[in-house]
């Protein structure tokens, strides 16, 4: 129940106070990459630090290690606590300023990824449901934490995955080309042929422009887990 308030209240267009700088001079956020699509920082809270930023455009969280944080946006009550498991994606609508803070005693990462095309949204036509209204925000836990897995949500002009490959598994090109942001949630060794290796820690940030057509094999013992954005292009008139 408390996930969904924040949810509302997150979905809920709110003002922020000027002091609410943006991610890129918050303290605890780090930026790992940016580009036209938008922008990648790392986020990291050692117990009892706290960070407030404001998220102009919609964003996308992925949970690095299991833990929690008091989450509100501003102006709310800063009392509320959420858990996360390694490897959660949670998509929220931009137009906030969003506080966060660590009360444990073990620390709290994530990658956050804001979306600079308003397309990006969960906000469309649910054909389950015939009418327009807000879809998934949240990619589902995997039904075998420890088998090989893939398993999406649609954010209208993005779609996320969310993969586990076994050692020697194979992470096929997108069905149509498409550029990807490929987020390590554990660290990954994937390679391809003799030239090609992605070899990346966890909470890192790859950008793969549009046109793969190479097969990554997960060429590590350990199962690699890591979350893959597929960027749809724009149709051409």
């Amino acid at each position: 129940m408390k996930s969904q308030i924040l949810m509302l209240l997150l979905l809920t267009p709110i003002g922020w106070a000027q002091s609410a700088p943006d991610m890129a001079a918050a303290p605890h956020y780090r930026q790992l990459l940016a580009n036209d699509q938008g922008r990648v920082f790392a986020v990291t809270l050692k117990p009892l630090e706290r960070t407030m930023a404001r998220h102009d455009h919609n964003f996308l969280v992925v949970a690095l290690l299991d833990c929690d944080a008091v989450i509100w946006p501003e102006g709310e009550s800063d009392i509320v606590n959420f858990h996360f498991n390694q490897g959660d994606v949670r998509f929220y609508s931009g137009g906030h300023a969003v506080g966060m803070r660590n009360d444990r005693t073990t620390e709290y990462r994530n990658v956050t990824v804001e979306f600079l095309n308003p397309k990006v949204t969960n906000y469309g036509y649910q054909a389950y449901r015939g009418t327009w209204e807000y879809g998934p925000a949240s990619i589902g836990p995997p039904v075998d934490p420890h088998a090989r897995f893939m398993n999406s949500i649609s954010l209208g002009a993005a779609a996320v995955t969310d993969v586990q490959l076994l050692s020697r598994d194979p992470f096929p090109p997108p069905e149509k080309p498409s550029a990807e942001l490929l987020i390590p949630v554990t660290d990954v060794d994937l390679k391809a042929g003799e030239y090609e290796r992605i070899r990346k820690s966890s909470g890192d940030a790859v950008w793969i422009p549009a046109g793969r057509k190479s097969v990554f094999l997960n060429a590590a013992t350990d199962p690699a887990r890591f979350i893959v954005i597929q960027f749809t292009p724009e149709a051409k008139n």
